[in-house]
This record gives structure tokens, sequence and C-alpha cells, in this order.
């Protein structure tokens, strides 16, 4: 599911077709599968908690490497001004996949049940009524 995940596939089916819509968009199911992204209250914050480690951990390794590679005369400046561009660019840049990855992480912790796996069908269904309509 993670490995999924990580290329912007639903974690549950593995389409493509997920539910990111544009960059900063999201549908509110898979368009595949009809699992929901916001699974429970308070999936959000898992997506943005994830955001934040992964661009602090993603600055710190920058941090490192860019102190040892100009090791003794640091260029302060330029790397605040680096790091501050970063630590702006990096979230925004990982917003869709930390929340794909968030949702492998709920649906590994949490097991879709029968009731949810028969929603997301009839939403699938449905869907597809109404997209015959309009054509």
């Amino acid at each position: 599911m993670f490995g999924r995940a990580a290329f912007l596939k639903c974690p549950h089916c593995g389409s493509r077709r997920t539910f990111i819509r544009r960059w900063f968009g999201r549908y509110e199911r898979c368009r595949t599968c009809g699992i929901r992204w916001n699974r429970e209250q308070g999936t959000e914050l898992g997506a943005i908690a994830l955001n934040c480690a992964l661009t602090f951990l993603a600055l710190a390794v920058g941090m490192v490497i860019a102190f040892v590679a100009t090791s003794p005369d640091f260029p302060v400046f330029a790397m605040t001004v680096g790091f501050m561009g970063g630590a702006i660019v990096l979230p925004l840049l990982l917003y869709p996949f930390t929340n794909t990855l968030w949702l492998a992480v709920d649906l590994a912790a949490h097991k879709p049940e029968d009731k949810e796996l028969a929603e997301a069908a009839d939403a699938i269904v449905s869907a597809s009524a109404i997209e015959a309509v309009r054509l």
C-alpha cells in the first residue's frame, strides 16, 4: 500500500484515478474503488503531521550536508534564505504525497469493514450512473 501511495496511486486499489484532483484539490472518494480519503474525523491532521515531519527531516538532512560542505566558513545569509525557501516550498510539493501516504497508514491500521466497502461500491455505481446520464 505504501509503495502505491508514494506514486500517488490509491493505496487500496492501486488505481491512478485516485482522490487527488489537481495538486491541492481532492475528490471525496477514489474514482475507481470508491474508498473515502477522509475515513474518520481528524484524518487531515495525520496528513499534515506527516507533511511537517517529512519537511523537517528533509531540512535537517539538507542543513547537515550544507554545514559539512561549507565548513569552516558558513555562508549564513545564503543558507538562511535557501532553507527558508525550502521550508515554504517543500510542504507544497509534498502535499498530495502525504495525503495518499496517510491514507495508506490509515488503511493499514484500520482495515475497511464490509459496510465501508459496500458503501464505496455503491458510490462508484451511482457515480457511473450519473456519468452515463450526462453523456
